[in-house]
Formats: structure tokens, sequence, C-alpha cells
């Protein structure tokens, strides 16, 4: 039996108009009941510190309102990058406060400390109004614009030539610490083995005298007879 497969499930869309409509429409709701509620009470609380009837509205304003204005301003401080501890802080502050006086309120303390808790409502008056003041400074007063710091500008490029270098030579290593080789010694030449008699007989000393001086004979001339008859003169020799 074949099985058809349910299709998918119908969610509400959680960022649909009508589902922030009725988150904003239902938080209002609540705002608007917790502080009527605890309106009468701040009221009440508000003439143990000896505020007059005609005023005694104005501290659950103050102590209540403070609340709305901090959330706000933290969530704004946030979602501009800013730091908004102070802003959580004052809210948490002012929260505390509200409770503790309707607490008070609805228990029926005693005297000592309902003029306590009268004295820390009329106390906070001035301090809502210093620090509401620099909550609205924070969210009106733009931030000076960070200095942008000057971009120096590009170096020109230097030309390269495009004539190749000529590549360096480097001389060969030398090893400082190799010794020189030594020159080869050539061998002597073998003496052939000849016999003692074979030896050359040493030379007779040559006898010193006395130097031979050469005598030249100075030649008569030779006179040749005429020849009867003939007119020739001999010739000298």
């Amino acid at each position: 039996m074949n099985r058809t497969m349910p299709g998918p499930m119908a969610r509400i869309a959680a960022d649909s108009r009508p589902v922030l409509v009725f988150t904003v429409a239902l938080t209002v709701a609540v705002a608007l009941a917790s502080f009527a509620l605890s309106f009468a009470s701040l009221r009440d609380a508000a003439t143990w510190g000896r505020v007059p009837h005609a005023l005694a509205f104005l501290v659950p304003v103050v102590i209540d309102a403070s609340v709305l204005v901090y959330g706000l301003v933290a969530l704004v401080l946030r979602a501009r990058g800013r730091s908004s501890a102070w802003a959580w802080l004052l809210m948490f502050f002012f929260t505390v406060v509200s409770v503790g006086a309707n607490a008070a309120h609805a228990y029926d303390v005693g005297p000592e400390v309902r003029a306590l808790v009268g004295v820390v409502l009329v106390a906070l008056a001035p301090l809502s109004v210093l620090t509401s003041t620099h909550a609205l400074a924070s969210l009106v007063v733009a931030d000076a614009p960070a200095a942008v710091a000057a971009v120096p500008e590009p170096a020109p490029a230097p030309t390269v030539d495009a004539t190749p270098a000529p590549a360096a030579i480097e001389p060969p290593a030398v090893d400082i610490d190799a010794q020189p080789e030594p020159a080869p010694v050539p061998e002597p030449a073998a003496v052939a083995d000849t016999p003692a008699s074979a030896a050359p007989a040493p030379a007779a000393p040559a006898r010193v005298g006395r130097p031979v001086r050469a005598v030249a004979r100075r030649v008569a001339p030779v006179r040749q007879a005429t020849l009867p008859g003939l007119d020739v003169v001999g010739a000298e020799a």
C-alpha cells in the first residue's frame, strides 16, 4: 500500500509583518499595564519622602520612564557600534528601584523603611535628569569625523635599461688550505758500466818552454842573364 508523503507543514514566518505588528502591540500593552500598576504604588511611596500629593504622580514617571528611555538608548548605541554598557546599567538600576518601592508599598513596611524608600525615590529625580541628558546628547550629537591619513603619492617607477648587463665573470675559487704539489725531480741517467781499460789515457802534460820566434829570412833577388840577341831583362824571382 502506497503512502502519500505529507507535504511541508505551514509555519509562521518570523520576519513577516503580521508577526512584527502583533509583537509590538503586545509589548506596548504589557508596558502600559505594568506602568499603570506601578504608578499607583510609586505615587503612594512618594508621599513617604514628604512629596506633596499634587506632585506625587511625577515620581512614577521619573522611575518607570527612565527604564524605558535607557533601554531604547542601549539598543541605539549597540546598533551604531558604540559602547552601551552604561545604558544597560542605568536601565537595570532604575528597574531594581521600581521593584523595591512596589514591594515595600505592598508589604506595608514600618516607618523607618518607608522613610528610606521615600528618600531614595526623591533623590533619584536629579540623577535621572543628569543621565537622561547624557543619553540624549549621545543620540543627537554626531561623533567627530575620523581624521583621514594622507595617502602619499606613489613614486615613479625607475626606468629599466633593456640592454642586458654583461654577466660578471667570477674568479676561480682558490683553496687556501691546499698545498702546491712539488715539481717532479728528474731521475739521474744510468751510467753504462765500461771496463777500466776502455777509459781514455790521460794526455801527457805539454812541455812548457820559451816561445820560439819565427825568423824570417830575406831572399835576395835572382838576376837572369841576358841572352844574346834578346833584349829581355830577366825577371826577378
